[in-house]
């Protein structure tokens, strides 16, 4: 990055001080909002209008926004804020961790979550000067896989089954604490089940308390909870299934009805059956026509309009999932599109785009 636009950036975001382990953050206000566009999804194309490629050895794969900052977390520990005036900058470094999720509270709040043993969970406040770890779990199975929330208080993180059952944290003071959901609330878990950490977004929470949560293995199965995680229910889907690398990996919802959820076989691009959705709430899942390549994420921006990427390209819906055409065959890991048609995606090898639908 350039200096002059490093001086701009700590002169109109935020002051920064990085340490191996800790950063800190200073009074920051991340909701810049920008005008929306009024736009009637026809047909549209995929602009990439800056890329990012410099950090080729870190792979991104979390993804949140707050306003106009979007927040980027990756491998070696590093969390990015990119906004679309400026470039993206470092905020925090724990080297060593595999930060796969990144969830930002409306008071800029920020939590961030390790995936592999020892599983973390880290937080900081507008003000602190250094990030807390407010959850730590050191089995040596522990795997988490992504985490999202219905509120600043009430929150969720997932991740593949520990001791026999499904692994599901809740914290309801804005994941200063979080408990595990007890086993006696939960579905027996398959043989073969787990989550998947490629984007953070395998989980979504909905409004009245709904929750969804994509798993593959045996089955491409979907967990659906109704009261703020306190229990929950499985659902099977015509997704592919069938060993420990194919099932969902990305689950969007335009309402408590209408959603889609994505995945695939990370080890085998293509495939049959790599996109459902959804029309009452996720009790019955219907295979997508068009592209069903591999996809780590999808999202959705509005309308009946959802993007979705992977490997090998990203893809658009214009019919809230029911059939999918081809926009670009550059792929990400994750991507956020806003209703105005603007957004950010992030992948491997360091790569960070904003985008934009045109």
């Amino acid at each position: 990055m350039k200096k002059s636009n490093y001086l701009i950036f700590l002169l109109s975001v935020l002051f920064i001080s990085c340490a191996e382990n800790q950063s800190s953050v200073s009074e920051v206000d991340y909701n810049l909002t920008k005008p929306g566009i009024e736009v009637t999804p026809d047909s549209f194309s995929l602009f990439v209008k800056s890329l990012n490629t410099n950090d080729t050895l870190v792979h991104y794969r979390g993804l949140h926004q707050l306003g106009n900052a979007f927040f980027i977390s990756g491998t070696e520990g590093k969390i990015l804020i990119k906004t679309f005036q400026l470039e993206q900058i470092e905020l925090f470094q724990a080297k060593y961790t595999d930060l796969r999720d990144i969830h930002v509270l409306s008071d800029s709040s920020i939590l961030v979550m390790g995936i592999a043993s020892p599983g973390h969970i880290w937080k900081i406040k507008k003000g602190e000067k250094a990030w807390r770890k407010v959850y730590s779990n050191m089995d040596s199975l522990v795997f988490m896989d992504g985490m999202d929330f219905w509120n600043d208080s009430v929150g969720l993180v997932y991740g593949d089954p520990l001791s026999g059952f499904h692994f599901i944290l809740k914290t309801i003071d804005g994941g200063e604490n979080w408990s595990r959901i007890p086993q006696e609330n939960m579905p027996e878990n398959l043989e073969i089940e787990a989550g998947f950490a490629a984007s953070g977004t395998g989980i979504v929470c909905k409004e009245n308390g709904i929750a969804y949560i994509g798993l593959g293995g045996d089955k491409a199965r979907v967990l659906i909870s109704k009261d703020y995680g306190d229990s929950w229910s499985a659902v099977e889907t015509p997704l592919l299934d069938g060993s420990g690398s194919k099932g969902i990996y990305s689950i969007a919802f335009k309402d408590e009805l209408n959603g889609v959820a994505v995945g695939g076989n990370w080890e085998t691009l293509d495939c049959d059956s790599s996109k459902v959705y959804t029309n009452n709430g996720g009790e019955t899942w219907h295979i997508s026509e068009g592209i069903q390549d591999f996809r780590s994420c999808v999202t959705y921006v509005k309308d009946d309009t959802y993007i979705s990427t992977g490997t090998s390209g990203t893809d658009i819906s214009y019919n809230g999932g029911k059939s999918w055409t081809l926009l670009d065959s550059i792929g990400f890991n994750a991507i956020l599109i806003n209703p105005d048609l603007h957004g950010v995606a992030v992948g491997s090898f360091g790569r960070i785009a904003e985008v934009e639908l045109q």
